[in-house]
């Protein structure tokens, strides 16, 4: 049977503010700023860019939209910072011990 992960109320509340102040923080900065830290948490997580572009790619065949690229592009950005965000709740839920990420890593 697979292991599952545990996320206590606590594991989600910290990734909840996490994610909050990563985001916030964001917006607060110019787009190129904004999308080198994007950027720098998708490495401190794991994935690096040729996993990200992956992902992205995967992320865009999902959408339920096509011909409209304005909306394509939204869809997948949105889907892809939920992805961010269950990527930090998995990360919040882990013991860092018992990670193989580089989860100390300066934002």
């Amino acid at each position: 049977m697979a292991t599952v992960i545990q996320i206590s109320e606590q594991a989600l509340r910290e990734c909840c503010e996490r994610a909050h102040d990563l985001f916030k923080l964001n917006r607060l900065r110019g787009h190129e700023e904004a999308a080198a830290s994007f950027d720098r948490v998708y490495r401190a997580l794991g994935i690096d860019p040729q996993m990200r572009e992956m992902l992205q790619g995967a992320l865009l065949e999902l959408v339920p939209v096509n011909g409209i690229p304005l909306i394509e592009a939204t869809s997948a950005q949105s889907m892809l910072a939920g992805v961010m965000v269950g990527l930090l709740i998995a990360d919040s839920a882990l013991p860092a011990e018992e990670l193989d990420l580089p989860v100390t890593s300066k934002l």
